[in-house]
């Protein structure tokens, strides 16, 4: 990053706005809420000219919805989706157990199933047109000692601060030379969304089988989400790839004609160096990523956002930067090895392997003490520092 500002110093001490938030995905506009409801001088730059045609994440759990309430969204959020109570486990000797959210310590026991779509439709339009700019990529940034220039279609602005809310690919971390190192795991997913017609109602469905996995979680609007563990990736699944799995490994039929769209993927994990540079800042998935697989990723992104709003509230945001790093950091690194150790387990493949699986779920998991506190852990309510009530002064201490 050129630390050099161009000419017009008679701009320095009078910014277009207090904070520029580019991407407008789920965390960058929960972000940008937060701080429009403190009265802080924002614009969201999102690079999308139209809205994502699939649904991506579907999952919110009950911390997430706590910052959803915070915007008084939260209703409305719960009235759009599905309320996840129970996720059934079957095994390779059929069903295992059940993870139940119903006792959870919290007000919301259950996991909110709503397609991203929805999401970001929901928190675009509290956030206001006038704070919301499409179609915008951020091509250059610039940082001095008391504000950051952003070169942004075509023209320049200017900001106390830049957040990068810009995805796994982040441009402004990409500007500010920041690396995020990672590892792509030997596992591989496709995903479509269907009719549902299985007569699960609002259940979560895993199988975990010696041929692979199949993942299944309700949608709004009489639809299932289907997700097949792939034994390569697989680009642009066939027609019909997806059903034929899931009768090949659960005996279950789901036409082919009920399915909606597709996508596939590889999952990775990454972890970026620094969470900020100067006035520059990352969050959500600009700064760390996790596998998808759990739905644990969004949920992370929203309690970095939260805390994130609070620190550029204050008057003296710079030097609360690092708190921001410390905490935020710890609760992304237990999420990512969460996630990475229910798909670790949950992808062993192999007759032995998926014997040995289900005597652990049967007997380990899904019964007695350890099942009554899966809930809680799967709901993320056990991620140290995922809410700002959990850090020692707030958080916001030096």
């Amino acid at each position: 990053m050129n630390e050099n500002l161009p000419s017009a110093d008679s701009r320095k001490s009078a910014t277009d706005y207090d904070v520029i938030i580019v991407g407008g995905g789920p965390v960058g506009l929960v972000l940008g809420c937060l701080l429009k409801q403190q009265g802080v001088r924002l614009r969201v730059l999102e690079r999308r000219a139209e809205a994502l045609g699939h649904s991506a994440a579907i999952g919110i759990t009950p911390p997430s919805l706590q910052i959803l309430g915070k915007l008084g969204l939260a209703e409305e959020f719960i009235e759009k989706g599905v309320r996840v109570r129970d996720c059934v486990v079957h095994g390779q000797s059929g069903r295992v157990g059940c993870v139940s959210f119903r006792e959870i310590p919290h007000v919301h026991r259950f996991i909110l199933a709503l397609p991203q779509v929805s999401t970001v439709g929901i928190l675009q339009r509290e956030l206001g047109s006038e704070f919301f700019e499409a179609g915008c990529e951020v091509s250059e940034v610039w940082q001095g000692a008391d504000h950051c220039r952003v070169r942004a279609g075509g023209r320049e602005l200017t900001a106390r601060f830049v957040v990068g809310c810009d995805g796994i690919r982040s441009r402004v971390r990409e500007l500010i030379g920041v690396g995020a190192p990672g590892h792509v795991y030997d596992c591989h997913f496709a995903m479509g969304d269907f009719l549902d017609r299985s007569g699960f109602g609002d259940e979560a469905r895993l199988f975990f089988t010696e041929t692979g996995a199949v993942e299944s979680f309700p949608l709004p609007g009489g639809r299932r989400r289907w997700i097949v563990q792939t034994d390569a990736p697989v680009e642009h699944p066939s027609a019909g790839f997806i059903s034929e799995l899931i009768r090949e490994r659960t005996g279950l039929e789901v036409s082919a004609a009920d399915q909606l769209n597709e996508s596939a993927f590889t999952p990775r994990r990454w972890d970026s160096e620094r969470y900020s540079e100067g006035r520059v800042i990352l969050c959500g998935d600009a700064a760390h990523g996790m596998s998808p697989i759990g739905g644990q990723g969004m949920n992370t992104g929203f309690a970095d956002a939260e805390f994130l709003a609070a620190v550029l509230g204050q008057d003296d945001a710079l030097a609360r930067l690092p708190a921001y790093e410390s905490y935020r950091r710890k609760a992304a690194r237990v999420a990512t090895r969460r996630a990475e150790w229910g798909m670790g387990f949950g992808t062993w493949r192999g007759r032995v392997r998926c014997l040995v699986r289900d005597a652990v779920l049967k007997h380990v998991l899904c019964r007695g003490p350890v099942s009554r506190r899966l809930g809680s852990f799967y709901a993320m309510l056990t991620i140290p520092y995922n809410t700002l009530e959990r850090v020692p002064g707030r958080g916001l201490g030096s």
